[in-house]
């Protein structure tokens, strides 16, 4: 088998790639710029073709690369480019729209092509809510107008997409979908990693409300390895963890040795009220903001997720935690000296 990585500088992508490599598989990914792979690809093996999923030559560079690579082996495409965006800038929301959506178009159409199996990287906030807390488990359809947030939008129509064309043109695929990913080797700083160092620098005095789902991504990268072996086409596999409140993840953090102890929550509608004001605070200091409408809305979410398919079908093991909470402080660390 050789393996095609798309995204292979963000956050899933090179867990996934040093994941592939560990295990002495064949990897040929995508990056968007040689500044991002000696970052985030150090010391990686994989040949890399250096392009982004709108540009269709390059996807076909791509999968051209893997086929000659080895003509007799099977191709298997982890599919893991994504722009995460939760504020209300419309020119980023295109963006966004764009990679998520017709990227997918763009890797599914190739995968055809190819005979490539993909492995989709979704996202648990693909799938409608269930009410009451009710537990939400793995679905056969997507609709974006039952979800939230314009993220949660784009990846409900990249999965149905992916679905379609499993059950219409014969696509061998199989879809994946974490909750709130943290861990170590996070070179483009998603929120859970800002979390944990705005919390490192003070800039979290006291807890918000609610909580949600949060898991590894080394766990993430395990779990999608297993789908590309395991998974059966057409089905979803949702990668979850458990939950955890917010204050109970800063009480973490602070165990661990880093940030003041946090005494008291407030309410998240208490949150919400002042985020004009934090915003105003991020314009002057030139800092991305933590909180958001929608990163409050998903604190306060249904995240009432079962992982129970992916552990009977595909041996999932989620970590603890504390591990992941542990090995990211540790890796904000490294990267600090980096710099002196």
């Amino acid at each position: 088998m050789i393996y095609i990585v798309t995204g292979s500088t963000g956050f899933v992508g090179n867990n996934v790639v040093k994941a592939l490599e560990a295990r002495g598989d064949t990897v040929v990914a995508m990056a968007q710029t040689p500044e991002k792979a000696a970052k985030a690809l150090e010391g990686v093996k994989a040949k890399i073709i250096y392009g982004d999923v709108l540009k269709k030559d390059k996807l076909q560079e791509l999968f051209t690369l893997a086929r000659k690579t080895d003509k007799e082996a099977k191709l298997c495409c982890i599919h893991t480019a994504s722009v995460v965006y939760l504020g209300r800038g419309r020119k980023k929301i295109r963006q966004m729209s764009d990679v998520n959506i017709d990227g997918a178009k763009n890797v599914i159409e190739l995968c055809l092509k190819y005979k490539c199996r993909l492995v989709y990287v979704s996202s648990v906030h693909a799938i409608t809510e269930a009410p009451k807390r009710g537990l939400i488990t793995e679905t056969q359809s997507f609709n974006p107008k039952e979800v939230v947030g314009k993220y949660a939008k784009t990846k409900a129509i990249a999965s149905q997409l992916v679905i379609d064309a499993v059950k219409n043109k014969g696509l061998e695929a199989v879809l994946v979908h974490p909750s709130g990913i943290c861990g170590p080797n996070d070179f483009s700083n998603t929120h859970t990693t800002q979390m944990v160092e705005d919390y490192q620098h003070g800039r979290i005095p006291v807890a918000t409300g609610g909580g949600y789902d949060f898991v590894d991504v080394r766990d993430v990268a395990s779990g999608t390895l297993a789908a590309c072996d395991k998974g059966r086409t057409g089905e979803c596999y949702l990668l979850t963890n458990k939950y955890y409140t917010a204050k109970e993840v800063l009480c973490m953090l602070h165990e661990l040795g880093v940030g003041k102890k946090i005494r008291r929550s407030v309410p998240r509608f208490v949150a919400k009220a002042g985020l004009p004001f934090m915003s105003i605070g991020n314009k002057l200091t030139g800092t991305r903001p933590l909180y958001t409408s929608y990163s409050l809305y998903t604190l306060g979410s249904n995240s009432n997720f079962s992982h129970e398919k992916a552990a009977q079908e595909l041996g999932y093991r989620p970590r603890e935690l504390r591990e992941s909470l542990r090995d990211t402080i540790r890796f904000l660390e490294k990267q600090a000296r980096g710099k002196k």
